[in-house]
């Protein structure tokens, strides 16, 4: 029994002198990924936010250039061409300001693209129904679009240049 008592005499410092220095190194090593993590979120955040504004950039700039009124300034209605080519001629630079575009959607949310998408597909729709409305109509009807189906295109587009800047001020 005394054997044992001073067995445990020794070895019962040194067990409470392990269980000291292992919690606090451990406490310490965690406050150091902690902090690791916190320099590594910052310097990613520092580094992407360039990126994410110029994606918030474009975005803008190809939502204004697909909205029906500067659509409209940009292609001027030839007098040899019909009505129906002019508005497909507005539905292809649509498609392919989106195309240029779709990498953006990695640097904006998921609920932001899908809003913009949503004004891409709604300009789309106002140019398909001014086509099938003014199929036969003259030049002057055809430059003047329906006014109804345009403001619906440019409410989608205030919309989404909306959502936008509340996603701006969110990551400022």
């Amino acid at each position: 029994m005394e054997v044992f008592f001073e067995v445990l005499k020794y070895t019962l410092p040194s067990v409470v002198v392990f269980l000291t220095v292992y919690f606090l190194l451990r406490q310490y090593f965690n406050l150091e990924r902690l902090k690791f993590q916190s320099d590594r979120f910052a310097k990613t955040q520092k580094d992407s936010l360039p990126v994410r504004l110029q994606a918030y950039e474009r975005l803008s700039l190809f939502l204004e250039r697909i909205r029906l009124s500067n659509l409209i300034i940009r292609f001027p209605h030839l007098k040899d061409t019909s009505a129906i080519s002019w508005y497909q001629s507005m539905m292809m630079a649509v498609h392919q300001e989106y195309e240029h575009n779709m990498a953006m959607q990695l640097y904006v949310s998921d609920k932001l693209w899908e809003i913009v998408q949503f004004a891409k597909n709604e300009t789309l729709n106002a140019l398909t129904d001014a086509i099938s409305q003014n199929a036969l109509s003259d030049v002057a009807t055809a430059n003047l679009m329906q006014l109804e189906t345009t403001l619906l295109a440019d409410k989608a587009v205030n919309t989404a240049l909306s959502a936008i800047r509340k996603e701006i001020q969110i990551y400022l």
